[in-house]
């Protein structure tokens, strides 16, 4: 998600101007040639990455409601709102204070997307509440566009334990009932022109274009052990291919609910993304070159901070844009922003994300009773 903002903000003459590659006898390609017809496509593809993250949360979100049970959806509750809410609070005043900081001039040099949606909105009382409320709508994203994402996710989070029983209990039912909703919701959205949608009516409504994500992590979960197995006894070959049809699935579709474009295609992505997801966790749990790259301390270090990541980045990106926009060419401080993003998203962990975390553990802290220790 990080290179695909990075990619937003490059102004369309860089994307366009040709370069000669010598190995390819002077061939000319340009940076869109090469981001959109090659698996590098991946690193831009910010609706992949956004439905494996909520395919990976719902998978995740079963192995805890499996570890801890279901003694007390208040203690899931309120683990939740620590873990995703509170983090978001605090980003979304810091993005508010920084823009009233650093906000002195238009940006140039930079995409129309960049110099004219993030933080376009001047960040009132209405404006800043609208945000904490988690209204979804688009003029109130504008702070850190990629709450969008969150906000799905904290709506998913609260009805996601009733989705798991019923998942267990009733599985083709709640199946079906969840598919009705999803193209109840994408034909409703898509007729009206709403995606994104600009009320909260709609946007409780665009949700449902995202919960078969959530199920399809149910799913994993549920069979993981015959995913398991199928995926060791197939030949090397067949293993090493879920890789690479996992990057061209998740690299390739560049659509997504989100951008109004149509109902097959939003369903195609969907199949994309659900099958690539699939395939990506599939290849992280059992590759064992994969597997064993990931426990590697630095990758461990970036997916403690990712989600600290995923929310600062913009927003540090954004104060560095502003603050030195007038000091310095945009490919200077572009260069500069991936190292300041980390750096700061590491910050972000350890003084908000992580006491955030305990204090929802602390919160919740007291024993529940077992059933038959009842009474």
């Amino acid at each position: 998600m990080v290179f695909f903002h990075f990619w937003l903000i490059m102004p369309d003459e860089w994307k366009t101007q040709a370069v000669r590659f010598p190995m390819l006898m002077g061939h000319s390609f340009n940076l869109e040639t090469l981001f959109h017809f090659t698996p590098l496509r991946l690193l831009i593809s910010g609706s992949g990455a956004v439905g494996l993250f909520f395919v990976l949360s719902g998978y995740v979100l079963s192995l805890s409601i499996s570890r801890h049970g279901m003694a007390s959806y208040e203690r899931f509750v309120v683990r939740r709102i620590c873990r995703i809410y509170l983090p978001f609070v605090a980003i979304i005043l810091f993005a508010a204070l920084m823009l009233v900081l650093v906000k002195k001039a238009p940006l140039t040099g930079v995409s129309e997307w960049f110099s004219n949606g993030p933080w376009s909105v001047y960040p009132t009382e209405q404006v800043i509440m609208g945000h904490l409320l988690m209204t979804g709508t688009v003029p109130l994203l504008s702070l850190d566009n990629p709450a969008w994402s969150l906000v799905i996710e904290m709506r998913v989070s609260l009805i996601f334990p009733v989705l798991f029983v019923l998942m267990e209990k009733y599985r083709a039912q709640t199946l079906a009932a969840v598919m009705i909703l999803y193209f109840a919701a994408s034909m409703f959205l898509n007729s009206v022109g709403q995606n994104p949608p600009t009320t909260f009516t709609n946007s409780l409504i665009f949700t449902f274009e995202y919960l078969p994500l959530f199920v399809v992590g149910i799913l994993f979960f549920q069979f993981r052990e015959n995913i398991r197995t199928f995926y060791g006894s197939r030949s090397s070959m067949v293993r090493n291919a879920v890789l690479p049809l996992a990057i061209i699935l998740l690299g390739v579709p560049a659509i997504g609910p989100e951008n109004a474009v149509g109902v097959i295609r939003n369903l195609i992505w969907l199949v994309c993304t659900t099958i690539g997801s699939v395939a990506t966790i599939c290849v992280a749990l059992h590759n064992e070159r994969i597997c064993g790259y990931l426990q590697k301390s630095h990758m461990q270090g970036l997916g403690h901070i990712s989600y600290s990541l995923y929310l600062s980045h913009l927003v540090i990106v954004l104060s560095m844009a502003y603050a030195l926009n007038a000091i310095m060419p945009v490919w200077a401080w572009l260069v500069l922003a991936l190292p300041v993003s980390i750096a700061g998203a590491t910050a972000c962990f350890w003084l908000v994300e992580y006491p955030c975390m305990q204090a929802g553990y602390w919160l919740t802290r007291r024993p529940v009773l077992k059933p038959e220790l009842v009474g």
